[in-house]
């Protein structure tokens, strides 16, 4: 080998050394649980590091935040739900900072909750009564689908406004009457002295909202200038996810390693309760992870009526399928 082959040789090698790992910035939807152990896990089990990635997964602030973070560059990946996606690009239509790349909830695990003393136990027995809900909150935006669906007067039912982390104080304080999150939302209920049989559960499934729900999303800065980093991402993503919905108790020992203060026991509960949203017909029969892009037309249209908004993204501007493994690898091992 001549000097001036070895060189370039030896440069090239001081720019890419053996076993470098691409660093991706990931940020949860929300904090620390039991339902994105899975993420732990991978770290943990060194799986993102098999597909050369070195991966830092943080604490979320819920999708609007993820969304901030991932368009300013200070993350490059994260968790955020379709449908407040659908309304961020429809206000935002200019060129487009990140998309979808894999679905974590095939149905979101949303629902509303109230006390049982209230009298309440269904969605017709809301006219009148005072509903907790942030400005921008789903169930605030979703109601008059809701409403329609089960044949009541959408303006009958009253507002407050206040934070999603006050809403179980508010009702076990009486300061509400309704409130909504996802299903695992009676365990704050509990940990504030309510008893399980006191809380009433009202899923938003069973009014006909047949949503995605969280996915999994990336900056299109990292798609555009390195797309194997981001098919390496989204096939770790989906191999953990996999592990954890056949064995929610080891998925959370792993959260109890990057999270030493969690409840293992109420965490792997609380991994059960979101579990209708990940585990449904639909995925037992196409598998994790894709989106049907008819239906995912009709929850955009849907939005676009209750949201108000007037320039709706196409279900391709929100989902980008190239990154996904085969279908193959994304359908669950039967029990």
């Amino acid at each position: 080998m001549n000097r001036a082959r070895w060189w370039l040789l030896a440069a090239a090698l001081v720019a890419f050394p053996a076993g470098a790992q691409t660093k991706i910035r990931f940020t949860l939807d929300w904090v620390f649980e039991g339902q994105t152990s899975f993420m732990h896990m991978a770290n943990y089990k060194g799986w993102f590091k098999e597909e050369g990635l070195e991966v830092q997964v943080d604490v979320g602030t819920g999708s609007a935040g993820a969304f901030q973070r991932i368009m300013t560059g200070v993350y490059d990946a994260g968790l955020g739900d379709m449908s407040s996606q659908i309304e961020f690009l429809s206000r935002n239509p200019g060129p487009l900072q990140f998309q979808s790349v894999y679905v974590m909830y095939d149905q979101i695990p949303a629902g509303f909750f109230a006390l049982k003393k209230s009298g309440i136990r269904s969605v017709k027995d809301f006219p009148g009564r005072l509903f907790m809900e942030s400005p921008t909150g789903f169930s605030r935006r979703i109601w008059p689908i809701l409403a329609k669906a089960a044949g009541i007067d959408p303006n009958s039912v009253n507002w407050v406004t206040a934070s999603p982390a006050l809403r179980a104080t508010m009702l076990v304080n009486g300061d509400c009457e309704i409130i909504s999150g996802f299903l695992s939302i009676p365990i704050d209920l509990e940990k504030r002295g309510v008893p399980p049989d006191q809380i009433v559960t009202i899923p938003v499934a069973d009014y006909g909202i047949n949503y995605y729900g969280n996915t999994l999303l990336v900056s299109q800065k990292l798609i555009e200038t390195n797309p194997k980093a981001v098919a390496s991402l989204v096939k770790v993503f989906n191999r953990a996810l996999k592990a954890m919905i056949a064995n929610p108790t080891e998925s959370v020992k792993y959260l109890k390693q990057r999270e030493p203060l969690v409840d293992e026991t109420l965490e792997i509960r609380r991994t059960g309760m979101v579990m209708p949203g990940l585990v449904t017909d639909n995925v037992k029969k196409r598998g994790l992870g894709a989106v049907e892009a008819e239906r995912l037309q009709k929850q955009v249209e849907q939005v676009t009526l209750a949201y108000g908004l007037s320039n709706p993204p196409t279900p391709e501007r929100l989902f980008n399928p190239k990154f996904l493994p085969a279908q193959s690898d994304r359908m669950l091992v039967a029990n």
